[in-house]
């Protein structure tokens, strides 16, 4: 009896998580205000995504945990062997497939390469640890301390997707894409 008990709770408990994880998801973030003539945000705070002491590695924050990349689906999207579909948090890449869009192929490979089959990452969430679908939102490190996220952004392979209140490294995420489109790499230079 204490065991079904224990059950419903658990299961109460996550459709409260699911539910409010829906109704927030739909508020997407405004990007930080711009200093006059730089194309780069404005940032009064400190970078959250600078490495804490203990961290495995420069650059992976203490809360990350591991994890190993089972298969990479497109540029934003990831399988990890412990079963979580994760949806790389702050990004949106272009499609791939019958819904192909300009510069989706060469996103994908980007991740891929930077994400391989079996490769051990190190993962972290925010406030809201999935979306609507059941994925997990997550920013991925390599071991050596390399956002893939923020990496993506960088090369021109994804533009900003954020919503509240998943607003970690918000300053980071919006100047890297800043910084690609000023200098019109990947899809800032082929897709517009």
């Amino acid at each position: 009896m204490r065991k079904a008990i224990g059950i419903v709770l658990i299961l109460a408990v996550l459709a409260v998580v699911a539910y409010f994880g829906v109704s927030q998801a739909s508020t997407p973030v405004a990007a930080p205000a711009a200093t006059p003539g730089s194309g780069a945000p404005a940032s009064s705070a400190p970078a959250s995504g600078s490495p804490a002491s203990g961290s495995p590695a420069s650059g992976i924050p203490a809360d990350a945990t591991e994890a190993v990349v089972e298969y990479v689906h497109d540029g934003d999207t990831i399988f990890l062997e412990d079963g979580r579909k994760v949806r790389m948090l702050g990004i949106n890449t272009p499609e791939i497939g019958d819904d192909l869009e300009c510069f989706g192929n060469e996103a994908t490979a980007l991740t891929r390469s930077l994400l391989p089959e079996g490769a051990h990452v190190w993962v972290q969430q925010d406030v809201e640890p999935l979306d609507q679908y059941g994925r997990s939102l997550l920013f991925v490190y390599t071991d050596d301390g390399v956002n893939v996220n923020l990496e993506l952004l960088r090369e021109g392979a994804a533009e900003v997707e954020m919503y509240k209140p998943n607003v970690l490294l918000r300053d980071e995420v919006y100047a890297a894409q800043y910084a690609a489109r000023d200098t019109g790499a990947g899809l800032w230079g082929a897709c517009r």
